[in-house]
């Protein structure tokens, strides 16, 4: 595999290969996992779970935010 550009890609590329490095097994055991593998995560599913990704990050953010936000308030009410 050559090298991504992007870092997401790249953190991929990797888990994908620390994952052939656990397989271990024969070069054609390492292949049935690859084709398992792209089967299960064709281009449409990808933006799917990256755009679910990318929400659910959205909603953790403005949880801590929000929890930040009642921690200086409970703050202010414990001085009172």
């Amino acid at each position: 595999m050559g090298k991504a550009k992007n870092p997401r890609e790249r953190a991929l590329q990797l888990n994908v290969e620390g994952l052939f490095k656990l397989l271990g097994g024969t070069p054609d055991d390492r292949l049935r996992f690859w084709e398992i593998l792209k089967g299960i995560t064709t281009p449409a599913e990808h933006l799917l779970v990256s755009n679910q990704l990318k929400s659910m990050q959205r909603m953790v953010d403005q949880v801590q935010v929000d929890a930040a936000a009642l921690q200086k308030t409970a703050g202010k009410i414990k001085q009172q």
